[in-house]
């Protein structure tokens, strides 16, 4: 119980939300709409297009990262209750839009009135505001605006206004927890002109790309390695003019780049050297850099294995898939 005599209900046991042995629904979850919009840093959407497309229902990622933010969610819902004196209540099941199938979503706490009352009934939401509890490192403190606006990454706000489409909840209170000692609070109310918009990018991804096994075009060189991961050997294609001037796009863009990181390695090369032996440089009392060494590491000398114990380097080692490589060979 907590200070405020607060009692968090548990409408089922836990289930490990990220356990190799439970698969999700196929379909587009709230943390899948991001990269399904191209706002996600981490997947696009032909990653998560293949994703759906390889397995029938892909299997909860075991990432050190999720781990973490399950691990810390009930701190943050504990923390939300006890700044706003609101009663938080999990729900363990999976979600989904009664028009669109293809929509679900797993909510991480529901506000609710009263001690023991249930959010969900009959398979129905019965309560008006949801909770979303986020991690993010002291470093993401600029991605987040105002505390009780809805100035929130994104990829969140997304996630939340997806959650509201399927619930029909009114706002998602969204509790984050910057670094180790900043916690703040964010509101977003539900925006039906949002939802229409979620909606529809995600009826077409759904049925033009993953019913239909038709990939979205590519939007990072990493989404043309999945597309295309091998070459056929001997194959040799001619460009055409369009393609010509890409390529004269892409000469100057990188030279451009080049000169760029060129002039930047001059800059910190300079300020390096006015640094010499000191560890930290300041101004008026505020530390402009650091430059420390980092912290020793060992590794195994892996050559020096196989010479003096072959047998047990042979039976440690596995072959690596080499990916391909784009190299341009000259101006056109």
């Amino acid at each position: 119980m907590n200070p405020l005599n607060i009692e968090r209900i548990h409408m089922n046991a836990p289930l490990p939300f990220f356990s190799n042995e439970r698969t999700r629904p196929h379909g587009i979850g709230g943390t899948d709409i991001g990269a399904v919009l191209g706002l996600s840093p981490y997947k696009t959407a032909l990653e998560l297009w293949a994703d759906l497309v390889g397995n029938e229902g892909p299997s909860f990622r075991d990432q050190l990262h999720l781990r973490f933010g399950q691990h810390n969610e009930s701190f943050i819902a504990r923390e939300f209750e006890r700044a706003t004196g609101l009663q938080t209540c999990e729900h363990q099941g999976t979600l989904f839009h009664r028009e669109h199938g293809f929509m679900f979503g797993h909510v991480d706490r529901f506000l609710v009135k009263h001690l023991g009352e249930l959010p969900v009934v009959d398979g129905v939401v019965v309560t008006d505001a949801l909770l979303e509890c986020k991690t993010a490192s002291a470093f993401a403190r600029n991605d987040w605006g105002t505390p009780g606006t809805d100035e929130v990454p994104p990829l969140y706000l997304v996630q939340c206004a997806w959650y509201l489409a399927i619930t029909g909840c009114e706002r998602a209170e969204v509790a984050v927890l910057l670094g180790n000692s900043d916690f703040r609070i964010y509101q977003v109310t539900r925006d039906l002109e949002l939802e229409s918009l979620l909606i529809s990018h995600a009826k077409q991804f759904w049925f033009d790309h993953v019913l239909a096994k038709v990939p979205p075009a590519p939007s990072s060189a990493r989404d043309a390695s999945i597309l295309f991961p091998k070459e056929d050997p001997g194959k040799s294609l001619e460009a055409n003019e369009l393609l010509l001037e890409v390529i004269k796009d892409y000469e100057e863009k990188s030279r451009q780049a080049q000169g760029l990181s060129d002039e930047c390695e001059r800059l910190k090369t300079e300020i390096l050297s006015y640094m010499g032996h000191a560890e930290k440089l300041t101004h008026a009392g505020k530390t402009l850099a650091t430059w420390k060494c980092a912290k020793n590491s060992q590794r195994i000398d892996t050559k020096s294995l196989a010479a003096a114990h072959p047998d047990i380097a042979l039976a440690h080692t596995s072959t690596v898939l080499g990916s391909r490589r784009f190299l341009l060979k000259g101006a056109v």
